[in-house]
């Protein structure tokens, strides 16, 4: 069964972190980003993961603390989001979804006097007493190429950058969901995101796909907040934290992949941690869900050898070739950073002769 994508047909981002401007058009159901260190592949889908959290004024921060791989990250940090740090331009991430809603998000930062009156606010202002912004805004708006709404979130941190108020869109309800897999070897919450599938009945889904990775799988459980895998031969289950890197991230992935509930995936680094014979199955597996599912998947890679089995697989299943897109990011000296994007065609010619697709010279 091929399902009717349900996700982005473009986007365009201007002063989002490190990215002063970069469109890119024609996505499919996987999108492979490509490109140097620091050329942007993760920015793209933290660009993606927050147009599709708009309305949640904490998401800033939540995306900060994955990237640096800790619990939080304080108030101070959502600077980084700007481009060179210039807090006056306001970052912004537009898109047009595939069934032709666009969405356009703006991130601002500012100073609001909360408890203070009129006058107090202008003497404090005319005094310059304000030594730092503590009131986050996410301005979006959605349209349907007539009609649009115009909708604002906020959150408001005290001077310790502690949040003492928050607010959410008035009148949105978000009815699409993003889920980004950082490339750590695997999220703290993986347990709970199986075991949601399990109350839905999608354990067998799992195993199915665990089969992939190693065929002698036969079970996977959770018992005091620990996941256990059964392989044939064994004669009990193993703990997940006692198997191989491999494994843990593979489960990560495909846990989400195989969740009803999120519509865009978003994987940073997607070999990071796995062995280059799990590559095929992998990405088997994310176009056989992304089929069945109509999810959309973005993927980002420096691994040449996983574009190599990308390309086996797709010639091994020529079904899945229009559902993929590669796209190089490069900062180039006449244009800035571009996007060039390759289809399966592209990306076969390339292997055959051995064209390097994560740089392109210009």
């Amino acid at each position: 069964m091929n399902c009717i994508m349900d996700g982005f047909k473009s986007i365009e981002i201007k002063n989002f972190r490190g990215i002063d401007h970069l469109k890119i058009d024609d996505f499919s159901r996987v999108n492979v980003m490509l490109g140097q260190n620091n050329s942007g592949k993760t920015t793209v889908l933290e660009a993606i993961a927050m147009l599709m959290s708009m309305s949640n004024p904490d998401i800033p921060q939540a995306i900060n603390a994955i990237r640096a791989r800790k619990p939080f990250s304080n108030f101070i940090d959502i600077q980084y989001y700007f481009n060179n740090l210039d807090i006056t331009t306001p970052p912004e991430v537009r898109a047009e979804q595939t069934d032709g809603i666009f969405r356009h998000m703006k991130l601002e930062l500012s100073y609001v006097f909360d408890e203070l009156a009129d006058s107090q606010k202008a003497h404090q202002k005319q005094m310059g007493t304000v030594k730092y912004v503590n009131t986050l805004e996410m301005n979006f708006n959605v349209s349907n190429g007539t009609a649009m709404q115009n909708y604002q979130s906020w959150l408001r941190v005290n001077s310790q950058g502690l949040v003492v108020n928050r607010k959410v869109a008035d009148g949105y309800l978000e009815n699409k969901r993003a889920w980004l897999t950082p490339s750590d070897l695997m999220t703290s919450n993986l347990a709970n995101d199986l075991a949601d599938l399990f109350k839905r009945n999608r354990k067998d889904a799992i195993i199915a796909l665990l089969k992939l990775f190693d065929s002698r799988v036969n079970g996977i459980e959770i018992l005091i907040d620990d996941i256990y895998v059964g392989f044939e031969g064994m004669a009990q289950m193993l703990s997940l934290s006692m198997m191989g890197d491999g494994l843990r991230r593979y489960l990560n992935i495909v846990a989400a992949a195989a969740n009803p509930h999120i519509n865009i995936l978003l994987i940073d680094e997607i070999d990071n941690g796995l062995h280059y014979s799990v590559y095929k199955k992998l990405w088997q597996s994310l176009f056989a869900l992304a089929s069945a599912t109509g999810k959309q998947i973005f993927v980002s890679t420096h691994s040449k050898e996983t574009l190599y089995y990308l390309n086996d697989m797709l010639q091994e299943t020529p079904a899945y070739k229009p559902d993929m897109r590669l796209y190089t990011l490069e900062r180039t000296v006449k244009k800035g950073l571009q996007a060039y994007m390759l289809t399966h065609e592209g990306l076969r010619g390339a292997c055959e002769n051995d064209i390097e697709l994560r740089s392109i010279s210009l």
